[in-house]
């Protein structure tokens, strides 16, 4: 059996596999509502003009 047919069949076999049967990905989005946005040299150190947007992550959980 060539390598293509031999990964195409494991992949296929989910008896091992815990979560072979939950979904992919389930997505919460809330509406968003824009107020106002930043300053063309803010929004370019930010990375986005809309100050709802500016998530900056901090590498630890918890916020800043």
């Amino acid at each position: 059996m060539n390598q293509c047919k031999m990964r195409e069949s494991k992949s296929m076999c989910h008896h091992d596999d815990p979560i072979a049967g939950m979904p992919l990905a389930m997505a919460y989005v809330p509406w968003q509502t824009f107020h106002h946005t930043f300053e063309t040299c803010k929004a370019l150190q930010v990375g986005t003009i809309f100050p709802e947007l500016c998530k900056p992550f901090c590498g630890k959980r918890g916020g800043c």
